[in-house]
């Protein structure tokens, strides 16, 4: 053999393989998931059009509050996923990490799925203030954003101190001014609970389970019945 069908080899043998071939262990693992048990959580639409003669803003509303689903389905699918460390499994965790079981790609699919679900929890509340703010929103509306942002709002700092981990990885704020506190919290898990330090020092925490989106769930379906359908009921996936 020549020495460019030397290198020829060389170069395949260095090619990674298929990374649908490496990657099928999880998704034989996702597809034994039974995915229709979250049903419960399905948003049901009044109807398929709203009422209203301005249809451009008509449109633009039905638009948000699709993405307000789209993110709670996100929200919904993270939390089923997630595996939780607790006293029943802390016996077989820490066994398959001993004995290598586990690989670090595993471990990390927790810490994926906590953050999917504080960034969907909290683009919920961004769309409800979009609502409010530049589409005249029904007076109850405005209610349930309150509702909302009373048992969400601080999300918002988990998602930031989730998106400056390299300032809050080194104690720092935005502006590099030292966090107000020693003990800092990037994603850390109580079982199901997750925590994050915000910049302004302080721990915050949101439970990822089905009880939180049951409570997501029922403001986001009571503004969705805020508003003047027309046509019969649907559900809208």
């Amino acid at each position: 053999m020549g020495s460019s069908g030397l290198s020829r080899v060389a170069r395949d043998a260095s090619r990674p393989s298929n990374p649908r071939h490496r990657l099928a262990p999880l998704l034989n693992k996702m597809d034994k998931f039974n995915f229709d048990s979250l049903r419960i959580f399905d948003l049901t639409f009044p109807g398929h059009w709203l009422e209203g003669e301005d249809r451009n803003q008509a449109f633009q509303i039905a638009h948000v509050l699709q993405m307000i689903q789209d993110l709670f389905i996100e929200a919904v699918s993270s939390c089923a996923l997630l595996r939780p460390l607790t006293s029943e499994n802390i016996r077989e965790y820490l066994e398959r990490t001993e004995t290598h079981k586990e690989t670090p790609y595993e471990r990390c699919l927790n810490a994926v799925y906590a953050k999917a679900f504080i960034f969907a929890l909290d683009g919920i509340e961004k769309l409800m203030c979009r609502l409010v703010t530049n589409y005249s929103a029904p007076e109850k509306v405005k209610h349930l954003h309150e509702e909302y942002q009373k048992l969400f709002g601080h999300l918002k700092h988990m998602r930031d101190s989730a998106i400056h981990i390299e300032d809050r990885g080194r104690g720092k704020t935005r502006k590099q001014q030292p966090l107000k506190t020693h003990i800092v919290a990037l994603g850390c898990f109580i079982e199901r609970r997750c925590v994050f330090t915000g910049e302004d020092g302080k721990q915050y925490e949101i439970e990822i389970s089905e009880s939180t989106l049951k409570q997501v769930k029922s403001i986001i379906q009571a503004v969705i019945n805020s508003y003047p359908w027309l046509e019969e009921s649907k559900i809208i996936f």
